[in-house]
């Protein structure tokens, strides 16, 4: 078995191979942590919306409860007003 003997220029080609990789490295973090904080920005965003949904529902159900109030009032009224009226007849 030979052993070959690193030459200066072997070192040198190493050490920017390994320069090169850690670069790489680096960018694909920041490149993961720019992902990761447009990840959170939109689940930020769609639980703002969720919110802002559930809150819509809540108010159309309160309108819808009122409305119906309104006219079971109304109803009763104009029922009333029609006994009044086969009574005087």
């Amino acid at each position: 078995m030979t052993t070959e003997r690193w030459t200066d220029e072997m070192v040198d080609d190493l050490a920017s191979t390994v320069e090169q990789t850690t670069r790489n490295i680096e960018q694909t973090n920041q490149n993961v942590d720019m992902l990761v904080g447009a990840v959170n920005a939109i689940l930020a965003r769609d639980s703002q919306r969720d919110e802002e949904m559930r809150r819509r529902d809540r108010d159309f159900q309160q309108y819808k409860i009122e409305n119906d109030q309104r006219f079971n009032i109304l109803l009763e009224e104009v029922r009333f007003l029609i006994r009044k009226l086969g009574e005087n007849q």
